[in-house]
């Protein structure tokens, strides 16, 4: 698990060995603030699927008053050297989660989750989840148990996730599209694309559980992101024929596959499709358009459609700015790259560590490791983790060109940085 996701975690739950199943009955506040170092606001990103399940958890089920949860995490280098100590953080937090407000704190969960499945420690996130059946009058709440059917899709655990929605009714809870499209969402996010078919079928013709608007736009995600667009656009319309309508979303997504596949023309047309329904494109829309320009190498028709997004008031955000540099890096031009870097920031755009990966390499690929430099120190101070391959090539190009005080400032940098757990590779003369 990743330090500072215990940092995030640091004094939001305690060791408790209270029973029972109170159910909470408030709305509770934020317990943690973020000190945060750069004013400019960043856009949010859109999910890769509808979050109605997450949705449908916050508005039907009420939360707990604010109470203290304080527990102190074990420090991460302990936790990777030992299963013991990994051990002792599994049982303190299945004690904290005694507590009924504890288990409503959705973002600790998914945190504690995030982290150990990126550590692969899927047999904690089984213990931890199915821990939470023995609260009984929890577990009898459908929104409660989506939540949990998520968390397995996240951890990409699909086969924990189809279990627990088959045992719903053994656990005297109600089954309806709300933990089907937990279970949809599941199966794209454990990337399980193969059997999104079958499941859909499954769902309502054995379940005899009717899609909604959400259960669609999943189904249509899974698609796009197996390059099936035309089956998409064939759920799209089963859709509408069934009395919902395609949103912005339904489009976008299918619109983000098409022009990332090149296939222009197609999108082009679904985009006048959109509009006929008075469905004015966002911000998304025009960014997948401009990605396809990309890709098509029409990097000039890129730049016109950032004019027109600007004629009809659609802000770009650090993604529309991404995609343009992107495009003069292929064509090698650092001019120009620079030349949208500083716009980007001019206008109030926050770059993003993908925004700093495209340009640090690029910047010592062509030689100018001054400039490197300087966004290296850039995405340091915003607390961004440039990458180390980023930064490694930076520093040795600066060794290369003999600019020692840089690259001493640089290691310092580095080294000062709470945020990053490697180490540059210093030359002896530094």
């Amino acid at each position: 698990m990743s330090s500072a996701a215990y940092s995030r975690l640091h004094g939001i739950f305690k060791s408790s060995n209270a029973t029972g199943t109170a159910v909470p009955t408030t709305t509770s506040t934020a317990t943690t603030t973020k000190i945060v170092k750069e004013k400019r606001k960043k856009p949010k990103k859109s999910p890769a699927v509808p979050s109605a399940t997450a949705a449908a958890v916050t508005t039907i089920i009420s939360r707990p008053k604010n109470e203290n949860l304080s527990f102190q995490p074990l420090p991460i280098s302990q936790l990777t050297t030992s299963l013991g100590n990994l051990r002792s953080f599994i049982d303190q937090f299945k004690r904290a989660s005694n507590l009924g407000p504890f288990r409503y704190r959705y973002k600790y969960y998914d945190d504690v989750v995030s982290q150990l499945a990126r550590s692969k420690q899927h047999s904690c996130i089984e213990e931890i989840l199915e821990h939470q059946k023995r609260y009984t009058t929890d577990i009898a709440n459908e929104p409660f148990v989506a939540r949990l059917i998520s968390l397995y899709g996240k951890s990409r655990m699909y086969d924990h996730a189809r279990k627990l929605f088959d045992e719903i009714p053994e656990l005297n809870c109600p089954r309806t599209v709300l933990s089907a499209n937990a279970l949809l969402t599941a199966c794209v996010n454990s990337k399980r694309l193969n059997e999104m078919s079958e499941l859909f079928r499954e769902l309502r013709e054995d379940f005899s559980i009717n899609p909604d608007e959400v259960s669609y736009n999943i189904v249509i995600k899974a698609f796009c992101e197996m390059d099936a667009t035309d089956s998409a656009l064939l759920v799209a319309n089963e859709m509408e024929k069934n009395g919902f309508q395609c949103n912005l979303y339904t489009y976008n997504t299918i619109l983000d596959a098409l022009y990332a596949n090149g296939n222009i023309s197609e999108a082009d047309k679904l985009w006048e499709v959109m509009k006929s329904k008075n469905l004015e494109p966002d911000v998304r829309s025009y960014n997948s358009k401009l990605r396809g320009l990309i890709i098509d190498k029409r990097i000039q028709e890129a730049i016109e459609l950032l004019d027109e997004m600007k004629n009809k008031e659609v802000n770009p955000d650090v993604y529309t700015y991404n995609g343009l540099i992107h495009g003069f890096v292929k064509e090698d031009n650092l001019v120009e790259v620079k030349k949208w870097y500083t716009q980007m920031v001019a206008n109030g755009i926050v770059p993003d560590s993908v925004t700093f990966r495209i340009i640090i390499p690029f910047a010592s690929r062509m030689g100018d490791y001054k400039y490197g430099f300087e966004l290296s120190k850039e995405g340091l101070r915003m607390e961004i983790n440039v990458g180390r391959l980023s930064l490694q090539g930076v520093l040795d190009g600066l060794v290369k060109t003999s600019a020692i005080d840089e690259a001493k400032e640089l290691v310092e940098l580095v080294k000062a940085s709470d945020f990053i757990y490697y180490k540059l590779k210093v030359l002896n003369h530094l």
